[in-house]
């Protein structure tokens, strides 16, 4: 079973309560920092198109038999999403045995033909299984699906699984396609960067599936919205750090310098951000400092960049 991070997304809003959070033990102010979760615009639409192509129907049934899309480029907050959403829908023993509605699973280059029919007994509650034909574990696998009353599958960096010719994508389509229309008990939800979505639409018996409709993730870009809404997003992380003050992340003075050592990237910003925040609390600083973002954006500088971040700053 995938164990999701404990995500952290309550905002400190007064002055009470961002003391008491700056005063918890430094473990404790670490994993506020490392899992902090700002709920913004994107991730809430994206959220709910994930819900609809998973119950289609308020207060209907959850939906079977098609095959659906998340496509974005790497680091652009596709994964916190899905295991946001994934963890609301935690395994649950009943009289009739283990059930989970919905399993994330994370593929992974150096899986075999084997391993995604692996992947789902694990994710249904079987600790081990014994040595079987691909074919074989396929089959059970997809008892697996029917028996724990799985009704969608997310397959994260469905690329590592699409993007290789050979017999190893052949048993991972066909596994897929066996999922969705012999057994019918699920929906599948391929993620991943634009590979995902140009392998599926080159294959029309997937494209039968549901029509393959795809939802998308994007960082912000570099329009007035996008760097408004980049905006909205860090002051959003912000009031979610444990700190005495207000980090002002969304200020004019940090603001050209965030977007131009992220590209507007989620991930990218993110980890400058996060860095930054484990040096503050290192240094029982109020907030965190420039000399934080200063550092963290250095030790991270691709080749060829020839400014220093949050120093000489580079023009808004």
């Amino acid at each position: 079973m995938t164990v999701f991070p404990k995500f952290h997304t309550t905002p400190f809003l007064t002055y009470e309560e961002r003391e008491s959070a700056s005063r918890l033990s430094p473990s404790e102010r670490q994993a506020m920092v490392k899992n902090v979760l700002f709920p913004y615009e994107q991730f809430l639409t994206v959220s709910k198109q994930i819900e609809r192509f998973h119950r289609p129907v308020e207060g209907g049934a959850a939906d079977t038999g098609w095959l659906g899309g998340l496509i974005g480029e790497y680091r652009s907050g596709k994964t916190f999403i899905l295991q946001n959403f994934a963890r609301q829908f935690p395994p649950v023993i009943t009289d009739n045995g283990f059930e989970q509605e919905v399993i994330y699973l994370q593929a992974r280059l150096d899986w075999d033909s084997l391993e995604l029919g692996r992947q789902i007994y694990l994710a249904t509650g079987m600790p081990t299984l014994p040595r079987l034909s691909t074919s074989t574990l396929n089959t059970k696998a997809a008892r697996r699906i029917i028996d724990c009353g799985v009704k969608l599958i997310i397959v994260d960096d469905a690329h590592c699984l699409l993007g290789t010719a050979g017999r190893r994508r052949t048993v991972f389509i066909s596994l897929i396609k066996y999922l969705l229309d012999q057994v019918n008990a699920c929906n599948i939800l391929l993620v991943g960067p634009s590979i995902v979505e140009r392998s599926m639409e080159t294959d029309l018996q997937m494209l039968g599936r549901g029509g393959f409709p795809r939802f998308r993730v994007s960082g912000f870009d570099s329009e007035q919205h996008g760097r408004t809404q980049f905006r909205v997003f860090l002051h959003g992380v912000d009031q979610r750090l444990p700190f005495r003050s207000l980090s002002d992340l969304a200020s004019k003075r940090y603001i050209a310098d965030l977007y131009e050592v992220s590209d507007g990237s989620i991930g990218m910003v993110m980890n400058i951000v996060i860095a930054a925040a484990y040096e503050a609390i290192n240094d029982g600083t109020a907030c965190i400092m420039r000399e934080h973002l200063e550092q963290a954006a250095k030790d991270r500088l691709p080749t060829g960049k020839n400014y220093v971040p949050f120093g000489q700053g580079v023009g808004a």
